[in-house]
């Protein structure tokens, strides 16, 4: 039995990573003005559809809101004896960004907010990531209407030279591209967090 668990441990822990896959993360610290964690510290995460997240920081005035759907938020930072902060940020697919709060000394009801919405550097992995937005994939001419044909946007990314095959479906398949040097057929990919890989060579 106990050469057993060591098995399921590895085949659970891989597909609980990847159903996360498509949400985004905020970290971060919260201090006063002097520089000083305020470990009583809580921060909640609110977007315009309705989710809300709400967690305490550590004792180190750290703090973490994993699992949010992509989209704008208002983050705030609220500690006793200080006035709240909040600000407002666009959060990517799979970011796992840093978001850190200075708190001033005020009353419970005075607030900061910062209404203008920003996009959150993604310096919390060294993983790197773009993000097609709608506008591209609604305006842009692509051919045969083929989501393979967004990758050549990315950049660090070419069609596969080393192949007889194109990268696009019109080729035969999909996905033949070069990142960031990368082989081909290395090339993983993920829909809604589950591997999406399928290549196939006719030959006649």
């Amino acid at each position: 039995m106990k050469r057993l668990l060591p098995l399921v441990a590895l085949l659970v822990s891989p597909a609980v990573a990847f159903a996360q896959v498509d949400r985004a993360a905020v970290t971060g610290t919260v201090r006063d003005a002097s520089g000083a964690v305020l470990a009583e510290a809580t921060v909640s995460a609110t977007s315009a559809s309705g989710v809300s997240l709400r967690v305490r920081a550590t004792g180190e005035g750290t703090y973490l809101l994993p699992n949010l759907p992509p989209g704008a938020y208002a983050i705030q930072a609220e500690a006793p004896g200080f006035a709240a902060q909040s600000r407002a940020v666009v959060l990517s697919v799979a970011q796992r960004a840093r978001l850190d709060f200075l708190l001033p000394v005020g009353g419970v009801a005075e607030e900061v907010t910062v209404e203008q919405a920003t996009t959150l550097l993604n310096n919390e992995t060294a993983a790197f990531g773009s993000v097609i937005d709608q506008g591209a994939v609604a305006n842009l001419p692509l051919a045969i209407r083929n989501w393979d044909d967004l990758l050549a946007l990315v950049a660090g990314v070419q069609g596969d030279r080393f192949t007889e095959e194109g990268g696009g479906t019109s080729f035969g398949r999909t996905g033949g591209v070069n990142v960031h040097g990368n082989r081909s057929l290395q090339n993983n990919f993920l829909l809604d967090g589950v591997d999406n890989n399928s290549i196939s060579t006719y030959v006649t």
